[in-house]
Order: C-alpha cells, then sequence, then structure tokens
C-alpha cells in the first residue's frame, strides 16, 4: 500500500470545510479523510458527513457506469458514449418538432457545490434557444433571491457577526446545518465561532419552534407557531417604531416607505400578535428592545420560514428590520474582505442598490397560473404541470442534474405523474436514486473528489480573502464523466457551441478550462490555485475600506413597497392557520408539519451510506412529549401525519424542546410509491412534499406553496415496525 496523502475541500454540503484526503494510490481508493489542520481558515475542522466521505465514493452500490431503461422496464448498462448518441438524436427530434422549449435541466442542490456543471448547462440551454432552466434555488429559501428585488440591497453589505452586540436568527440553525449566510453564526466550526462570539459579549435571540442546538446558546428563545413568523416580526418591527428605536438619521437619509411601513405594522395589536404566534408579548417586547439598541448587529433567516406560507413577506420584514436599525456598514469601517474572488473585485460602497422590482415582470412567464420565472431560470414548483400541460412550449425532454426530485419537489403524487409521462428523461446521478428509478437514461456521474474545482456557492462569504482550489483527488473509475461533459457532448452532437464568461468551450476542454472559462475575472488567476492546491488566504486583497457614497447617489431602500402594505393587512385579518389550503379544516388538522434539517444527511444526499444513515435512524415525526400522550403514543409508534393534500407515514419521536402542536420532520427522505405504498418509514422515511399541493396558498411571487407549516392530523396507524 502506497499512501499519498492530498488537499481537497468537501462537497456533500455549502460548507466546503479543507480536507485532507489519505489515498492508496496503488489501488485507487480513499483510505481516510479528516480536517486540514494547516488550513488557515478552517483549521481541521469539518462534520461528520465530510469525514464519511469516501464512504459514498466507493459505495457498493455507486454507479460506474451509464444505463438504459429498455423495453423490459429494467435498467441495463450502456456505454455513456452511446447513450449520448442516443438521447442527442431524441433531443434533435423533440427540438424540431416542438421548439427548444421543450428541453428543460433541473439542477438540484450538488450542483452549487460544482463549479463547472451549472455554467456549462447555461450554456447548452443559450445555445439550443430553451429558457427551460430550473433549480433548487426557486423551492429552497426562493424569498432570499425575490425579497431584495422589491426591497433593494446595501452596497456595502450587513454588518458583520464578528463585530455584532446582537444577531437575530429566524429559523436559521447553523449549528445543524452547517450552512450560512452573512448575518449569520459562521458555518466553519460554527459551535467553536458561537462560543467564542457569545464570550466577548454577543447577544443571541433565535426565533424557532424548536429549541434548537442553537437556540440552547441563546439569550432568548421565541418559540413561535409555524407560519406565524410575518405575525411575530411585524410586531417587533412595531415595538421599534412605537418606541422611536429606530437608526433616524439613516432612515431619513436612505430609507422610503417608513410611515407606511409603520402605519402596516401599528394594525398589529401585540394581545393578536401573542395569540396568533405563541409567543409571551413580554418576550417579543425584551427581544425587539434587545435587536433595536444592538448598537449594531444583524438579523437573518433560515429555511423554515422561507418555505412557509408568505415567505416573501417573512423575508422582506427580516430585510426591513435591518434597515430600519441601520444594520450596515458604513463608510470608513474596515472589513476584513468583501465580494469574494472569483467574479472580480466588488467595492464595498455605503450607499443602497435600488429596488428593482420590474426584474419580476419581465421573466419568462410560465403557461400556468400566470407566475413568471426570474433571475435567469423558471419556478421549479411549476415543472411538473409545464410536462403535463399540453400545448406550445410543453416541457417533453428533462435532464435531472445534481437532484433528486421525486424526493425534494413539492406535490410528489403530481411530480411522479409527470416524470413518467416525459418523452425522454435523463438523470445524471451517482445511485439509482427515486428520480433515476424512473428515468430513461442514467448517467454515471463524478463524485467531487474525482474532479477539480472551486467553491462557487461560498466564494463571497468568508471574512478574510480566502479560497481554495482541488484538483481531482481521487481517478474516476468504469465509465463515468464529469457532468458538464454531458451537455457538452450532446451539444458537440447537436452541433452547437456552448458559451461561458470567458469564451466558447472547445471540442477537447478539460475540467479545469471550463473553470477558468467560468470564471474569466477572478483576482486570483486559477492557474496560480491549481499550482498551490488547498485552502489560502490571499491579504493582497483584503482588508478592504468602505467608501463613501457617490455625491449623486439618489438610490434609497423601501421598507413598503407595492404589495407589502397589502400583505400585511392580508396575514393580519386571516383566520389564524393557514386557511388558504384547499380543505383546511381547523378541528381537524391541528398541527402543523415544520420542516428541519439533519446532521449526519443533506436532503437526499448521504442516505445511502449506512454509517451516516444510522445517525439519524430515519425520519421521524417529532412531536412535544405532552402531544405524544395526549395522542396515546409513545416513541416509535408509527402515526399517519395527513394534510388536506395528502398523508405520510412516520414513526414518532419525543422531543422536549418543541412547542406543542407542532410536528417536526425532515425532508427529502421516502422514494418512488409503488402501487399505492410508500418505503419504510422505519427505514427510508416518508417523503414530506406528499403534504403540499402547488394549487393552494402558493406564493404569488415564487409560486412555492407550503412546504412548511402544512397544517396537519395525526393518528396512530397499527404498529409496523421492521
Amino acid at each position: 500500500m502506497s499512501i499519498d496523502t492530498r488537499k481537497s475541500y468537501c462537497r456533500f454540503c455549502h460548507a466546503g470545510c479543507a480536507i485532507e484526503v489519505d489515498v492508496d494510490t496503488d489501488a485507487n481508493r480513499i483510505v481516510a479523510i479528516r480536517g486540514d489542520r494547516d488550513d488557515p481558515y478552517y483549521a481541521g475542522y469539518t462534520c461528520v458527513k465530510g469525514r464519511h466521505l469516501h464512504l459514498q465514493h466507493h459505495h457498493p452500490t455507486r454507479l460506474r457506469t451509464s444505463m438504459k431503461r429498455d423495453a423490459d422496464g429494467r435498467l441495463h448498462e450502456i456505454p455513456t458514449e452511446v447513450a449520448l448518441d442516443e438521447i442527442a438524436e431524441r433531443l434533435r427530434t423533440i427540438i424540431d418538432t416542438h421548439g427548444p422549449r421543450a428541453v428543460a435541466t433541473y439542477c438540484g442542490t450538488a450542483t452549487f457545490q460544482n463549479g463547472a456543471t451549472q455554467p456549462v448547462v447555461r450554456g447548452f440551454h443559450a445555445a439550443i434557444g430553451s429558457p427551460s432552466v430550473y433549480t433548487s434555488v426557486t423551492i429552497d429559501q426562493p424569498a432570499k433571491s425575490v425579497a431584495p428585488l422589491r426591497h433593494g440591497m446595501w452596497a456595502a453589505g450587513l454588518q458583520p457577526v464578528e463585530t455584532a452586540d446582537v444577531v437575530m436568527l429566524i429559523g436559521l440553525n447553523p449549528l445543524v446545518s452547517t450552512y450560512s449566510y452573512p448575518g449569520s453564526i459562521s458555518f466553519i466550526n460554527p459551535l467553536v465561532r458561537l462560543r467564542e462570539q457569545r464570550k466577548r459579549g454577543l447577544k443571541l435571540i433565535v426565533i424557532d419552534p424548536r429549541k434548537t442546538e442553537t437556540a440552547q446558546y441563546a439569550d432568548l428563545h421565541l418559540p413561535v407557531l409555524p407560519g406565524e413568523d410575518p405575525v411575530l416580526l411585524a410586531g417587533m418591527l412595531r415595538v421599534i417604531l412605537d418606541e422611536g428605536r429606530h437608526d433616524r438619521a439613516f432612515c431619513d437619509r436612505w430609507v422610503d416607505g417608513l410611515d407606511a411601513l409603520h402605519a402596516a405594522v401599528r394594525a398589529y395589536d401585540l394581545d393578536l400578535v401573542e395569540r396568533r404566534s405563541g409567543v409571551d408579548r413580554d418576550l417579543i417586547i425584551t427581544a425587539a428592545r434587545m435587536f433595536a439598541d444592538g448598537p449594531r448587529g444583524c438579523a437573518n433567516s433560515g429555511t423554515g420560514p422561507n418555505m412557509a406560507s408568505h415567505h416573501t413577506l417573512t423575508e422582506h420584514l427580516v430585510l426591513s428590520l435591518n434597515t430600519v436599525c441601520g444594520r450596515y456598514n458604513r463608510a470608513g469601517e474596515v472589513l476584513g474582505h468583501f465580494g469574494g474572488i472569483l467574479n472580480g473585485p466588488a467595492v464595498p460602497k455605503a450607499q443602497p442598490i435600488p429596488p428593482m422590482p420590474h426584474v419580476l415582470d419581465k421573466g419568462v412567464e410560465h403557461r400556468v397560473r400566470g407566475l413568471r420565472g426570474y433571475r435567469g431560470e423558471l419556478l421549479t414548483s411549476q415543472l411538473p404541470d409545464e410536462i403535463l400541460t399540453p400545448g406550445e412550449g410543453q416541457v417533453r425532454a428533462l435532464f435531472s442534474c445534481g437532484g433528486n426530485p421525486v424526493v425534494a419537489f413539492p406535490d410528489q403524487e403530481r411530480t411522479v405523474r409527470a416524470l413518467r409521462s416525459l418523452d425522454l428523461h435523463v438523470a445524471l446521478d451517482v445511485q439509482v436514486s427515486a428520480t433515476a428509478e424512473l428515468a430513461e437514461y442514467v448517467i454515471a456521474s463524478e463524485l467531487c473528489l474525482e474532479r477539480p474545482d472551486v467553491p462557487i456557492t461560498i466564494d463571497r462569504w468568508f471574512e478574510k480573502p480566502y479560497l481554495m482550489y482541488t484538483p481531482s483527488v481521487l481517478q474516476a473509475e468504469g465509465d463515468v464523466l464529469a457532468e458538464w461533459k454531458v451537455y457538452a457532448g450532446i451539444a458537440e452532437r447537436l452541433g452547437v457551441r456552448i458559451n461561458l464568461a470567458g469564451g466558447p468551450l472547445e471540442p477537447g476542454a478539460t475540467s479545469d478550462d471550463v473553470l477558468e472559462l467560468s470564471y474569466p475575472k477572478s483576482r486570483i488567476p486559477l492557474a496560480a490555485m491549481r499550482a498551490n492546491p488547498g485552502g489560502h488566504e490571499y491579504p493582497e486583497l483584503g482588508p478592504v475600506t468602505v467608501v463613501d457614497a457617490d455625491d449623486d447617489c439618489a438610490a434609497r431602500l423601501d421598507v413598503a413597497p407595492e404589495g407589502i402594505p397589502a400583505e400585511l393587512d392580508e396575514v393580519r385579518l386571516a383566520v389564524a392557520g393557514p386557511a388558504a389550503l384547499d380543505g383546511f379544516d381547523p378541528s381537524v388538522h391541528r398541527f402543523r408539519m415544520s420542516s428541519r434539517r439533519l446532521k449526519a444527511v443533506f436532503n437526499s444526499s448521504g442516505r445511502e451510506v449506512e454509517e451516516l444513515r444510522s445517525k439519524e435512524g430515519t425520519s421521524y415525526a417529532h412531536m412535544h412529549p405532552d402531544d405524544l400522550v395526549e395522542l396515546g403514543l409513545v416513541d416509535g409508534d408509527l402515526v399517519e401525519v395527513a394534510s388536506p393534500s395528502g398523508a405520510v407515514r412516520a414513526p414518532v419521536k419525543g422531543e422536549a424542546g418543541l412547542r406543542r402542536g407542532v410536528v417536526s420532520m425532515a425532508h427529502a427522505w421516502g422514494g418512488v410509491p409503488v402501487e399505492g405504498t410508500t418505503p419504510d418509514p422505519y427505514a427510508l422515511g416518508d417523503t414530506t412534499g406528499r403534504l403540499s399541493s402547488v394549487d393552494s396558498a402558493y406564493d404569488p411571487l415564487t409560486g412555492m406553496p407550503l412546504l412548511s407549516a402544512i397544517p396537519v392530523a395525526v393518528r396512530k396507524l397499527a404498529d409496523a415496525r421492521a
């Protein structure tokens, strides 16, 4: 055995932890993975998923050759190049007959940890003239893309946690998700970082139905009822504005709509806020004052409220809290880093980037529900109906790339029906996932340690000028292909050219060539990164000083843009609970299903690794112990969790830190329903997407239905424990 230690970084989730990989070069196998203690930023930290990454690469069910579904309905091996020949010919016929919009791609979460794939996907669709690009962004916190278009952004960014006096996290649990944003606890060794910040005096407010792992370190925990976040935040804004605790000077200079926002939230009587949110009014007042009095700080939100009803309003109110309290970097302040490295220099300027609501009116129009895409993509929640609805523009061919729609999309029954109806379905995957089970072709794809890469998602989030580059540290075995090469190979067969930011993609290009072409403005040339793999700080790029606003700057942030005051009134006057759901009966659907993330798996990825799946057990229906007693349940009992739209099965598990009336479940478990049955809930869990429906209670801007805060009934089923 000849062991070679190679530096890389983990791409299991978005955290990008720096790792050292021990490779047995004789056998081309990874024998150990650990955090890179020499890394100047991560300093040896990595989570349980990263330390088991090799088990995913060497898993016995890993696809090593591509597959095709033949007339017998089963998948059989096929050489990848032959598969690409057949796929390209089929696509040519579909495009010639039905037009380019009939060809669609869904890019799942894994593509955001893959620096080469998404630029090539977009280049391919531009080359064939198809706007049908869908990603997980529009079903995983889409309000974070939409709300700033109506509110505006501050060009110098939020005040960082490192210098904050108070931080407020709404449905955000960085100690488990290890996925962060500016304005939240760092994704790098988050527990240690949180303890450090608390030791220096940081005050922490957590708003969440659960006393989460993060909430256990909070000064204040507000156990809000799922779906009532906008009510609670409106009440907090009322307190701040009524008591004049906002930043008057900042608002006078840079903010529009303050009086209109104040008028709208003044109608939120604190008795109503207490009743609807389930949070004691004195605690609401204390939290509002603590946040407003900072004097420095920031607020941010996470998955739960961003998958509930009125999520664009919730995100707008989070932005407004930061704005009315002036929680932005000002001229003369020194920042460790700003804007990232890969996409060229950015200037931290103390002025607004104005609202751009017109962008929401210019996206490609869907053929269903009158919705529009935004930021160069269409709305993923609408994709099943774009497949099922006949007529011009109907999607007939779909590439599922780096995702698992069967368990990730809302309204699972409709999703499965749509996928089964496609003329052509190609899944790019490393396993025969639930989605690949329904595909006609499954292209065996590379995994992260088999490709060179740069961390495109988190580049701009580092607090110092830091970036990592990794070469491939393991040779891909078998007939597997990088995802971008699938699109490049099909484009070549169709006779179209893929153009990237730095120029056209030429035949014979390597993955490093694609990275060069995708990020041509990188402030550190990729060639220099390749010469020095691993993570490095680049002191020549920081720190940076925030510069003054332009003398003629007239841009202003808007805390009460068109639609926000009316939606605040709508929410305030609504019957308690998401009554807009068709079939909702408050006497029956007495609980609310709230989404949660897990530490050992990332969405549906990692469940195939027994050492990881066993750490979670399955996807439990977590409930307060008193609710279990009331329903005559004990840990491990099998229950049906039923919404007005569907039902799932799950074993229950008591959780004392969860507020009563809530069922907390992880998403992206389960599999393909077969003949009316579902997978064993004690092993594979169940798919919470079946509890949602795209026909009711969907957001008018993002099109996303309820994926959290769903009204449900809970009943005991016969004991079916494996």
